[in-house]
């Protein structure tokens, strides 16, 4: 474990695509997900180009990544509220317990009240125990009232050929 980290929490670059591409990896291996099709081509457009498609926040310890969160702006037409989409969410072991996260997952809490967004929300995998202890420390609670659901690649090819 990094100790006594003093994380620094910015927006990501394009130089540190490498970087969170090789977390992005690691936590796709952390919960037996298939690698990521991610490329530090894609981090660079959708993150930091003109036409962003996601925010991402990176942690910094001694000049190093260790963590990063990423995320989408998200509105709920019904009761015509702003929300957060967290998207991945990681840190590093060696940086864990340290407070990394929790400044990290802090970050994310502020930039979603200065969008005026009234949640954060996030898919966790139900065997990840470790995310949910962490994210139930910070207060988190399971949304018991939804589902979520998707369309995956080839079910939208079928939807819309």
């Amino acid at each position: 474990m990094i100790e006594n980290p003093r994380p620094i929490i910015r927006p990501m670059r394009p130089q540190d695509a490498a970087d969170i591409l090789a977390m992005a990896r690691e936590l796709a291996a952390a919960v037996d997900d298939p690698e990521p099709r991610l490329t530090q081509a894609h981090l660079i457009r959708d993150g930091t180009g003109p036409e962003r498609w996601f925010e991402c926040l990176v942690a910094e310890v001694a000049g190093h990544l260790v963590a990063y969160a990423l995320v989408c702006k998200g509105y709920e037409a019904h009761t015509a509220k702003r929300r957060l989409w967290l998207g991945d969410f990681y840190v590093r072991p060696d940086a864990r317990r340290g407070g990394v996260g929790h400044a990290l997952m802090t970050a994310v809490a502020r930039h979603a009240r200065e969008l005026g967004c009234d949640a954060v929300h996030w898919e966790l995998w139900r065997l990840n125990s470790t995310g949910e202890a962490f994210y139930r420390s910070l207060g988190a609670e399971e949304a018991v009232d939804l589902k979520v659901m998707r369309l995956d690649r080839d079910r939208l090819a079928g939807l819309a050929p």
